[in-house]
């Protein structure tokens, strides 16, 4: 069951695999929670041997404050800075992220701004905005009524998760936000992953967000596999964090 904490700006559930300290932090997508890595941070937490923490962001599972209306459009940012005060309540002072599609942008925001990280495994993240992705966070908002539905079973209030989320990604402001700029700033080992058969991205989002970061990063496409990548091949999600987590071990000693 997950475990709370209560901060000035938030009350973040939260929930931890395996003994000791965490070393392994992961962040959920947009309309994500911890219910939803399914299996993920357990595996992981059996295969390195480290504890693994996920938590709920703000709004999502039983986490507080819950939004009303659309998130700012720079909320990424916000949840990056939460991230690290979170970090720093929880005395983790050398976390390896790993975070899928919103969750993989607030790890490449953390690591850009100097917060202090281990490494990254970026999952499906999103450094710009894609016209597809738009497309499809539009489609959803015309009929919403299904994954408001099936999102009630990790959210304490899924309408309005969906509607914070959704309505901030379809808006004219966040459609020019952009970090690639930013990237370059990642000093740490980033392995950024995507499936060829994501309907929130096309390749370029993989290569330009690669190329960015420069020396530290490394892309991996995925043939076959979609925007849920943990859904579909948790063996290879598994296998492609522990390898890149001991990498990073062995790097910083």
């Amino acid at each position: 069951m997950p475990e709370r904490i209560d901060m000035i700006e938030a009350s973040v559930e939260y929930e931890v695999w395996g003994a000791g300290a965490p070393r392994i932090v992961m962040l959920h997508d947009g309309l994500g929670s911890i219910a939803q890595w399914r299996d993920t941070p357990a595996e992981l937490a059996d295969r390195t041997g480290v504890a693994v923490m996920a938590y709920n962001r703000p709004g999502h599972g039983g986490s507080t404050p819950v939004p009303t209306g659309p998130w700012p459009t720079l909320w990424l940012h916000d949840q990056a800075r939460l991230l690290a005060r979170l970090l720093e309540e929880l005395d983790i002072p050398d976390p390896f992220l790993v975070g899928h599609s919103d969750g993989g942008s607030i790890a490449l925001l953390h690591a850009s701004s100097g917060g202090a990280c281990r490494g990254v495994v970026a999952l499906a993240p999103h450094s710009f905005v894609e016209p597809v992705c738009v497309s499809a966070i539009s489609a959803m908002r015309a009929d919403p009524s299904r994954i408001i539905r099936s999102l009630g079973a990790h959210h304490a209030d899924p309408a309005a998760v969906f509607e914070a989320w959704s309505g901030v990604w379809v808006s004219d402001e966040f459609g020019r936000w952009d970090i690639r700029d930013r990237l370059a700033e990642i000093s740490c080992p980033t392995l950024v992953v995507q499936g060829d058969a994501d309907d929130y991205a096309t390749d370029h989002q993989l290569r330009s967000t690669v190329d960015a970061i420069g020396e530290p990063a490394s892309g991996q496409l995925l043939p076959g596999v979609g925007h849920l990548i943990h859904h579909q091949r948790v063996d290879l999600v598994v296998d492609l964090v522990a390898v890149a987590f001991v990498a990073a071990v062995g790097r910083t000693g």
